[in-house]
């Protein structure tokens, strides 16, 4: 048994071309989309490709250069243990980058993030990073439980699209891990005709779900024997909204949230090791979710969410800042109206006493 940075040890001398594209692989890839690859990886998806090993150098070589660079208080250093080792492996190294995008707008609310792994000469592979440390990603995150869509779902089909049109020999394969999973399942839902049926699979590693209309769209259905909806037995986040049936419940090494640092998702050979459902735990943390959104009305979840995102803003940009300086939280509470204190002690009692029934139950 192992973990992700075993798997390359286990596998990293096997070409793509003798072992093809499988779950580990694709949470890999998933996870090194976390990483800052600007000026390093061009954006244009018809630019010049740059190999991965390369890309990894250069972005090592501008933290040494920049010793001041954080990855956030969200992200582990190894996430740069792991990009250095799978660039240093026949299986990863000989792999090629193209299309970083990183988009942030505090006026659109949007977080996105994306680049593509061109693998071998018949394979690419997409990546969507998840939530980073930034206020407004977060706040985009939140909207995804108010609205039939966030900017950065509409901006992930369209760069889906834009992929497939560089590369129209190559088949696709889509990934993200957390707000990453749920853009590479819109993308692959929303893109073109032709782009779907050119994707062979789309992972969603512990990516929270859509809204019921999401889910019963066509498009939808049609992408579903496609998907790989991979969630660890204590998931939290994969449990928001709604995924259709069947998902793999992949075994973690940590506990409870930690879980969703999906570095920590447990591996034997060349695949996770799966189990057979989610933890109580996961089931009452799913109806707790569900009972808080049935409860708390839309509009108040959207004051409530709109007012936090102001003060915070006001505050500080990133969740870093008021890591690095306590009195930011003190000042951003002292904000608050009295309505939206309401609102937010109304939110956490609904979270805690729905929590306490469940465990009854």
């Amino acid at each position: 048994m192992g973990t992700v940075f075993d798997y390359i040890e286990w596998r990293g001398d096997l070409p793509f071309s003798q072992v093809p594209i499988g779950e580990v692989d694709n949470l890999i890839f998933s996870m090194i989309a976390y990483l800052d690859f600007k000026k390093m990886v061009h954006t244009s998806p018809k630019a010049k490709p740059v190999s991965f090993l390369l890309a990894a150098k250069r972005y090592m070589q501008a933290r040494k250069n920049d010793p001041s660079q954080t990855l956030g208080v969200l992200f582990s250093p190894e996430f740069i243990t792991l990009m250095t080792k799978a660039a240093r492996s026949v299986r990863f190294g000989s792999v090629y980058m193209v299309g970083y995008v990183n988009r942030i707008s505090l006026s659109e609310q949007k977080q996105f993030c994306a680049v593509t792994f061109l693998i071998g000469e018949g394979d690419a592979f997409v990546a969507f990073r998840g939530t980073d440390d930034t206020i407004v990603g977060w706040k985009e995150s939140f909207n995804m439980s108010l609205l039939g869509s966030v900017p950065s779902q509409r901006e992930a089909a369209k760069y889906l699209d834009s992929i497939a049109e560089a590369f129209p020999n190559r088949k696709i394969h889509v990934g993200g891990h957390s707000k990453g999973g749920n853009l590479a399942v819109w993308a692959s839902v929303k893109c073109s005709a032709e782009t779907r049926e050119r994707i062979v699979t789309v992972y969603s590693n512990d990516g929270p779900g859509f809204t019921r209309d999401f889910v019963s769209l066509p498009e939808y259905k049609q992408m579903r024997p496609k998907m790989r909806i991979l969630v660890p037995q204590s998931s939290f986040v994969g449990m928001v909204l709604e995924h259709a049936e069947g998902h793999d419940v992949i075994q973690s090494t940590q506990t409870g949230l930690l879980q969703h640092d999906a570095l920590s998702w447990r591996i034997v050979g060349g695949s996770f090791i799966h189990l057979e459902g989610l933890t109580d735990e996961a089931r009452r943390i799913e109806r707790t979710l569900k009972r808080w959104m049935r409860e708390m009305p839309p509009d108040e979840r959207e004051r409530v969410l709109d007012s936090i995102y102001e003060v915070l803003c006001a505050n500080g940009r990133t969740l870093t800042d008021f890591s690095n300086d306590k009195t930011r939280l003190i000042r951003a509470w002292n904000t608050f109206d009295p309505e939206t204190r309401k609102l937010i002690r109304k939110f956490i009692r609904l979270v805690v006493n729905n929590t306490k029934k469940n465990k009854v139950k």
